[in-house]
């Protein structure tokens, strides 16, 4: 590794990263937009007023945008600068995803630019000379990072570990010259970092370990370093619960609280587990999944091996940190750094929404970089080469990961499609995937595979039924493959079932009064060929899924004299008179 040193000079190292920050993400420039994407900017209202919206964004939730009401999630999402950044985006380029891509990858290779300067001629300045480098590479082709540069909405984690780099910058700044200006810009960009995204809050702990680990100061006095940034975190809470106030949840969904069906003990080591996965990602990022939420990750027992297992490590790993406290090693800095940036999110503190993100590891995931890098850097001299080349091969297969990832992020379907069989109990993918061959159901002209894709929507659809039944969007859209399929009846009752559920949902209505009417047509054409039973069967399901269909009871009533039953026959046509009279038309 010194023989590299010799070679590569400190911006001959720069210029590699940047190359490989730009170059490994560059096929994410043809991308479209994808998952929660719609969220924060091609369907948000108060981004798409653009420079206008400014005002309305600092005063609202993040979901208010594309939502139109308050939010119903614990801890709010109040993320103005984001949005404000969006809707920049927005009043300059409209919606444009090639925009939108290259902003993210540019953010990207700054993020890198600053951390190589930061770790290069700062924090790892009395260490091997390499360890920046090596850490950042690492760092640059890690697979896990894709989420974040690749989807578009979680440009939000890289603003805000830019601005947490320049407010560590400026708290060291300090240490070397004791100037009130670095604490305020330090201050100052915390507070903004804090507006972008929550992952800012571990931050109040991580300035003042880097002060213990590598500038020799005190625990007294780093924790001391912490009191600004805490009253900067006082101040923005404040403001936070002006705009947000009190959490209000009224209606505590699955989908958005996993764990709510959870007992204690359950719950307890699912987020243990879960911890360790996290762990465990970092360093065999396979396989990655856009969504680990409801029904995805099975709840643990305390006297699972899997809790036990995790907990056993993630003790060990705590109690070595604890350990090395004093001599101030880099392993035990890594592994606090870790467990500051992610304890916070891993639903321990407040409901993530989720039982786990890969997003979530972007700034966690530096503790593994420096820590691989370290430990290729200390191997003896006589196991060099193989350092090296282990080093190499992990360099490529995440070069290779991440490019091939970033393609999966394409849009939706290439997303969701590619995490289906990773994800098969997802209640959210396999939803979605349903949705995708609804789509391309719609748009084919081949008869045979437009059934062929309805069918598909309909065994995902049914599948994500047996799994979560609560959600009237499901119904819909199961009852819309089934109409494709031509099979009314069924259409018919998943429409009217999420009528039910949510009588305000005005597609639904629509739906049921078209499911009725083609019934009708099909009761007419049982009619014209005198098989009065099967028109009955349609005339009936007609008037039970729209009791205002007249003609369906018109029909349905002749249907009856046509096999004498005239009790029917009369009851019906006595219905029909009624609402005739009783209709405006």
């Amino acid at each position: 590794m010194n023989r590299l040193q010799f070679k590569l000079t400190t911006k001959h190292q720069l210029i590699i990263l940047l190359i490989l920050a730009f170059g490994l993400n560059l096929n994410t420039l043809f991308n479209q937009y994808a998952v929660d994407d719609p969220v924060v900017l091609t369907n948000n209202t108060l981004v798409q007023k653009g420079i206008k919206g400014i005002p309305e964004i600092l005063t609202k939730d993040l979901l208010y945008g594309i939502l139109k009401k308050d939010v119903d999630l614990s801890g709010g999402r109040y993320r103005p600068v984001a949005l404000i950044v969006f809707a920049l985006e927005y009043q300059f380029f409209g919606i444009n995803p090639y925009v939108s891509h290259s902003i993210n990858i540019l953010l990207f290779v700054l993020l890198i630019a600053l951390l190589f300067k930061i770790l290069k001629k700062h924090i790892f300045k009395d260490l091997h000379p390499s360890l920046a480098f090596v850490t950042c590479l690492l760092f640059v082709v890690h697979p896990i990072h894709t989420e974040v540069i690749a989807n578009v909405k979680s440009r939000d984690e890289l603003i805000t570990f830019i601005l947490l780099l320049i407010t560590s910058f400026s708290y060291i700044r300090y240490f070397q010259k004791r100037s009130i200006w670095l604490i305020i810009s330090g201050l100052t960009s915390f507070f903004l970092a804090l507006l972008t995204r929550e992952s800012a809050v571990p931050f109040i702990l991580v300035i003042p370990m880097v002060a213990y680990f590598f500038y020799g100061q005190s625990i007294k006095k780093a924790i001391q370093l912490s009191l600004p940034l805490i009253g900067v975190f006082i101040v923005y809470m404040a403001i936070r619960f002006s705009v947000e106030g009190f959490a209000k949840v009224s209606d505590k969904n699955v989908m958005n609280y996993p764990f709510i069906y959870a007992t204690a003990s359950e719950g307890f080591a699912t987020k243990i587990v879960l911890l360790f996965k996290y762990v465990w990602l970092m360093f065999i990022p396979h396989p990655l999944i856009c969504d680990y939420g409801y029904n995805q990750v099975q709840f643990n027992q305390l006297f699972s091996f899997s809790f036990i297992f995790s907990f056993l490590i993630l003790l060990a790993l705590i109690v070595y940190a604890f350990y090395t406290l004093k001599r101030r090693s880099l392993f035990s800095f890594c592994i606090f750094f870790f467990m500051a940036t992610i304890f916070f999110f891993a639903n321990f503190v407040i409901d993530l929404g989720a039982f786990m993100a890969e997003r979530l590891l972007f700034q966690p995931s530096l503790a593994y970089c420096i820590v691989t890098a370290s430990v290729f850097l200390n191997i003896k001299k006589n196991y060099q080469l193989l350092s090296l080349t282990i080093l190499g091969c992990i360099l490529i297969l995440f070069s290779f990961r991440t490019v091939q990832r970033n393609h999966e992020w394409k849009n939706d379907r290439t997303i969701y499609f590619a995490d289906l069989e990773k994800a098969p109990n997802s209640v959210r993918v396999n939803f979605n995937v349903a949705n995708e061959y609804i789509i391309m159901a719609d748009a084919e002209t081949d008869k045979a595979l437009k059934k062929e894709y309805y069918s598909k929507a309909v065994v995902l659809e049914e599948k994500v039924l047996t799994m979560f039944r609560h959600d009237p969007l499901v119904y819909i859209d199961l009852g819309y493959a089934y109409q494709g399929l031509s099979n009314y009846f069924k259409a018919g009752d998943n429409f009217l079932y999420a009528y039910r559920s949510d009588p305000e949902n005005p597609d639904a209505l629509k739906r049921i009064v078209l499911v009725s009417d083609l019934l009708y047509n099909d009761g007419n054409k049982y009619y014209r060929q005198g098989n009065s039973d099967s028109a009955i069967v349609c005339y009936k399901k007609a008037v039970e899924l729209n009791e205002n269909n007249l003609d369906a009871w018109r029909n349905l009533s002749r249907s009856y004299l046509q096999i004498n039953d005239t009790i029917n026959a009369k009851n019906t046509n006595d219905i029909w008179q009624m609402k005739s009279q009783n209709s405006p038309h």
